[in-house]
C-alpha cells in the first residue's frame, strides 16, 4: 500500500517529549472502535479524545490539530496498549500501512504478549455461582489503564460472571461512569468479555473501602525520601537528592552534607526520587575543593545491588507482631486486600502492619522485608538504627546510677502543691520554722527516698502552723478555734506515735 507519510529514522525532540508525557500520565480506555480506534480520557480530566491508528494516525486533541505530529495520546496507544518499545521504528512514524498495523496487532514486535484473545474457560465456584478469580501474574495489565497490576499494586476487582480477569477498582469506576450506570442495582459490563461484571452497588462499596488502603505517605512528593535520616545533619526525611554510602550499611547523606565532604573515605550512590534506582558515583567525582563536579554514573547493570544489600534484620521482622483477622473486622469488607499479592483478607489469616500503616498478609510482608528495606508501595525505609530507636521500637537503655535521683526530682516537681490556697487568720504568734526530721531507716537498711521525708516535713509544718494559729488570741473566739481544730483533723492528720499537744485539746 502506498505510504502517505515519509519514513522517520530518528526521534525528534517533540516526539520524545510526548513519549515522556505519555509514560507519566494515567490514561483510561473508555471505548474501542475496532482494533485501532480508542476513546481515551486522562486521569483528573473530563474531556475525552478519540485516537485512530492508520495511514496517518489521528487524534482529536488540540496538540495534534496544531502540530500534526504524534501527540501523547497516540504515543500512549503505541507504547502502552500495543506494548511497543519507545525506541521502536513504528513509534516514530506519523502513520503505518496495513501490513505494519497487522504485525503490531499480532504482537510481533512487542517484548511480551498482551492478554490472550481467547482466555480459558473460567471455573465456577460452588458457593454463589460466581466465577473464580484468576491469579494475578507478573505480566498482567489492567485492560482500562494498561498499567501492570503488580507494578502499581492498586486494589483490584474481577469479572464475577464472565472471564474472571482482574481490573483496577478505580479504573472500573471510571468505566462504569462512562456507561452512565448510576442505578446501584444495574449490572456493570466487563470491558474484556462484555459479560456481566458485578452489580454497581458492589463496585461502589469496593471503591469506598479501597480508598482507606491509600495512606498519606503515598501522596507525599517523590523527592521526599521517607524514613531516611541524614547521618550528617540528622534531617529526616531527606529532601531532594539522597546519597547512600555503598560500603556502610544504613548510611545516608543529604545533598548539603555530601557537598561538605562528609564521609569522604567511601564511594556513594544517589537518587533524586525515592521510586528511582540508585546510580553509583565514581570516587573521583568527589573533589576536595569547590562544589561537586559532574556526576559520572557507572553502568546500571549492578545498580540494584546497592538496594538489595540492605534488608530488614530478621529480629526486626519478628518484632512486627501479626494480628489475626477476626469476625467483624474491617479487613473483611469488599475492596480490602493485601496489595502485595492483590488477594482479599480472609477470616483467621495473620496480618502485619508496617510503620507506614500499610497492611499485608504476614507471609507476604515477611517475604518482602527479608529481601528489601522499604515498603513496596510508598518506598518508605522500614529499618534504620537511628530512626528505629528514636521511634521507640527498640528497648530503651537501662537507667544509670543518676537516673533514679532525676526521676524522683521530676516526680517532686509534679507533686509540689503551692500554698496560695491557704488563708490563715491573723495571729500574734510567729510561725515556727519547719522541723527537719531524720531519715528513718527502711526494712532493708537503706534510708527512705528524699521524696517521702520532704513530704512528711511539709505536712508537719502545716499542722504546727494551724496549731499555733489556734493557740494565739484571735477575733473569732471559740468558733475560730473549733474551725481550726476541725481543719487540723481533716486536712493535716497527726503523725503516728506523736502525742497530742495540750493546747490543742479541748
Amino acid at each position: 500500500m502506498f505510504r502517505k507519510t515519509f519514513w522517520r529514522h530518528t526521534v525528534s525532540d517533540v516526539v520524545h517529549l510526548h513519549q515522556d508525557q505519555a509514560l507519566s500520565t494515567t490514561i483510561f480506555i473508555l471505548k474501542e472502535f475496532g482494533p485501532t480506534g480508542f476513546l481515551l480520557k486522562e486521569e483528573g480530566e473530563s474531556k475525552k479524545f478519540k485516537v485512530c491508528l492508520g495511514n496517518p494516525h489521528t487524534c482529536s486533541c488540540l496538540t495534534y490539530v496544531k502540530e500534526r505530529d504524534l501527540c501523547k495520546h497516540i504515543c500512549w496507544v503505541l507504547i502502552r496498549k500495543f506494548r511497543l518499545p519507545r525506541d521502536h521504528e513504528y513509534c516514530l512514524q506519523l502513520g503505518l500501512v496495513d501490513r505494519q498495523i497487522s504485525e503490531m496487532l499480532q504482537g510481533v514486535h512487542s517484548p511480551r504478549s498482551p492478554h490472550l484473545e481467547d482466555p480459558p474457560t473460567p471455573v465456577l465456584t460452588e458457593e454463589d455461582g460466581c466465577v473464580k478469580q484468576k491469579e494475578v501474574e507478573a505480566e498482567d495489565v489492567c485492560p482500562i489503564c494498561q498499567e501492570d497490576l503488580m507494578g502499581k499494586r492498586l486494589p483490584v476487582t474481577y469479572c464475577r460472571y464472565g472471564c474472571g480477569n482482574n481490573v483496577h477498582i478505580s479504573c472500573m469506576k471510571v468505566w462504569a461512569d462512562h456507561q452512565a450506570r448510576s442505578d446501584p442495582d444495574i449490572m456493570v459490563k466487563c470491558p474484556l468479555c462484555r459479560e456481566a461484571f458485578e452489580p454497581m452497588k458492589v463496585l461502589l462499596d469496593q471503591v469506598k473501602n479501597a480508598a482507606s488502603l491509600l495512606t498519606t505517605a503515598e501522596r507525599e512528593r517523590q523527592d521526599k525520601h521517607l524514613g531516611v535520616l541524614c547521618n550528617g545533619c540528622k534531617a529526616c526525611p531527606v529532601t531532594g537528592k539522597c546519597f547512600k554510602c555503598v560500603v556502610c550499611s544504613y548510611y545516608h547523606l543529604c545533598e548539603a552534607c555530601f557537598q561538605d565532604h562528609c564521609h569522604p573515605q567511601h564511594p556513594f550512590a544517589f537518587r533524586a526520587k525515592r521510586s528511582q534506582r540508585w546510580v553509583s558515583l565514581r570516587h573521583s567525582a568527589r573533589q576536595k575543593s569547590g562544589d561537586l563536579q559532574e556526576w559520572d554514573p557507572q553502568s546500571t547493570e549492578d545498580q540494584d545491588s546497592v538496594v538489595r544489600s540492605e534488608r530488614v534484620p530478621e529480629q526486626i521482622v519478628k518484632s512486627l507482631l501479626p494480628v489475626e483477622v477476626r469476625q467483624g473486622s474491617k479487613l473483611l469488607k469488599p475492596g480490602q486486600q493485601c496489595r502485595l499479592c492483590l488477594k482479599s483478607f480472609c477470616l483467621g489469616q495473620q496480618v502485619k502492619h508496617l510503620p507506614c500503616h500499610h497492611k499485608f498478609h504476614a507471609d507476604c510482608a515477611d517475604a518482602w522485608l527479608l529481601q528489601s528495606n522499604s515498603c513496596p508501595l510508598d518506598r518508605q525505609v522500614i529499618y534504620n538504627p537511628l530512626t528505629w530507636q528514636r521511634s521507640g521500637k527498640q528497648l530503651a537503655p537501662k537507667c544509670g546510677p543518676g537516673s533514679s535521683t532525676h526521676s524522683q526530682q521530676k516526680l517532686m516537681d509534679q507533686l509540689f502543691i503551692p500554698g496560695q490556697g491557704l488563708q490563715l487568720g491573723p495571729s500574734h504568734a510567729p510561725l515556727p520554722p519547719p522541723v527537719p526530721l531524720p531519715k528513718e531507716p527502711a526494712a532493708n537498711g537503706t534510708h527512705e527516698p528524699p521524696l517521702k521525708a520532704e513530704t512528711r516535713t511539709t505536712r508537719r509544718s502545716l499542722a504546727l502552723a494551724l496549731r499555733s494559729k489556734t493557740a494565739g488570741p484571735s477575733p473569732g473566739g471559740t468558733a475560730s478555734r473549733e474551725s481550726a481544730r476541725a481543719g487540723t483533723r481533716r486536712g493535716c492528720p497527726r503523725p503516728p506515735g506523736r502525742a497530742a499537744s495540750p493546747g490543742a485539746s479541748g
